[in-house]
């Protein structure tokens, strides 16, 4: 599959080789108010190419409604208009934040109306910050953004795509991988934040396309998108290998060390979006785990470093609270829709199993979700990436133009 194959989401977890120590004490907390009101946020603010304070992060983070672009920054690439973007964004917890992402625009004229927005969920990469694949774009670590230029091919069917960094990818924190809500949030902000960019026109048409991590971000920006951003119209969702199943995931490296990082990571990400799983992280993490889980704020997923030493888990953290009830509430697509759902999915796919997808599947047929599911042949992960990059933006084009037609495999 070419460059894809390194977008494996799972793919070296527990092949990481790190070493330093960790306590529950420094994991990050979000729930934390600022004493004084923040300054309310100006206009967007553009930013030379290639200007690294970009990434500063305000300080205070300036009072506004999120979606609200708060910096730009064009980027010099061969295939279109792109830009990076820094817009405001809410946690979890209702504290205010910032996420980062990407902007990419045919070099065409618009059409009446706009161009049409693509918003794109990149699959797991890490939680660093320089993972982050704004960062990386067009540098020498470019492979972290090759899931972004892949979807931004739908260039060539005319729509402007809009990829999220995620929450603590890029922006203060930690990325609170897998968590539901955080990654919905960043997906639909940045769709009203690409719409603020000076000289950029954008219609309200809007569909949603993700992979493995990103289709779980995806299943969730479309079912929070009603409430959350009601102004920008969802007509579809595609879905490349979505990493529905979380309690699934989280309970495969109780006894299996080769998952047991994927386990770290997704603790991780709960902790990062919930006090009380912070507060508890030391009763399903071992030492050697939180020694880990720091180290994955410095590493990419991919990265070669040396792995701390012991079992990883202390407890099955489906069978502990909070960590079960958390994990159960972020499993994606558990209830309907009003627009419609494409599925991709391999069926040797060894990162993302396809049973995850029957599971998913079988659940949001029986809540009445409209979701057709096709099932590619000997693919592996990647093959759903490519799948949906390419024949879900076809299928989206036609649901936007009123020449395609929804169906349902249930």
């Amino acid at each position: 599959m070419g460059r894809h194959a390194a977008l494996h989401p799972y793919r070296t977890l527990s092949a990481l080789a790190l070493g330093l120590g960790c306590t529950a004490a420094t994991l990050p907390s979000l729930g934390t108010a600022a004493a004084a009101a923040p300054p309310p946020a100006a206009a967007p603010v553009e930013f030379a190419m290639d200007d690294p304070a970009f990434y500063d992060t305000p300080d205070p983070i300036p009072a506004g409604n999120h979606g609200e672009l708060l910096r730009f920054q064009a980027i010099d690439t061969a295939f279109e208009d792109s830009w990076r973007i820094m817009y405001l964004s809410t946690t979890v917890s209702g504290a205010p934040t910032v996420v980062t992402g990407l902007v990419a625009a045919p070099d065409d004229r618009p059409p009446f109306g706009g161009f049409n927005v693509l918003l794109h969920g990149h699959g797991t990469i890490g939680v660093a910050d320089k993972c982050a694949p704004s960062r990386v774009l067009e540098t020498a670590d470019d492979e972290y953004a090759y899931d972004f230029e892949s979807a931004a091919n739908a260039t060539n069917q005319g729509w402007a795509v809009v990829s999220t960094d995620f929450e603590g990818l890029g922006g203060p924190g930690r990325h609170p991988y897998l968590v539901g809500i955080s990654e919905g949030r960043s997906m639909l902000d940045a769709g009203l934040a690409a719409r603020q960019l000076p000289g950029l026109y954008l219609s309200d048409v809007t569909g949603i396309v993700g992979f493995s991590q990103g289709g779980h971000a995806a299943l969730w920006a479309a079912q929070l998108a009603p409430e959350w951003t009601p102004q920008q119209p969802i007509i579809g969702t595609v879905l490349g290998a979505a990493s529905s199943e979380v309690v699934e995931f989280a309970r495969a490296g109780v006894n299996d060390p080769a998952a047991a990082a994927l386990t770290v990571s997704m603790i991780g990400g709960l902790a990062a979006a919930y006090p009380e799983a912070e507060a508890a992280i030391g009763s399903v993490l071992s030492p050697a785990g939180l020694e880990l889980l720091t180290l994955m704020d410095e590493h990419c997923f991919d990265e070669p470093v040396a792995m701390p030493q012991g079992a990883l888990v202390a407890a099955d953290p489906t069978a502990v609270e909070p960590f079960a009830s958390l994990l159960a509430a972020n499993t994606a697509g558990t209830v309907a829709m009003a627009t419609p759902i494409l599925a991709f999915h391999g069926d040797a796919d060894q990162n993302v199993p396809l049973v995850t997808s029957d599971t998913m599947t079988a659940r949001l047929c029986a809540a009445g979700q409209v979701i057709e599911r096709r099932i590619l042949p000997g693919g592996y992960h990647a093959a759903a990436a490519a799948a949906a990059y390419n024949d879900g933006t076809t299928w989206l084009t036609g649901l936007a133009a009123g020449t395609g037609a929804a169906t349902s495999t249930c």
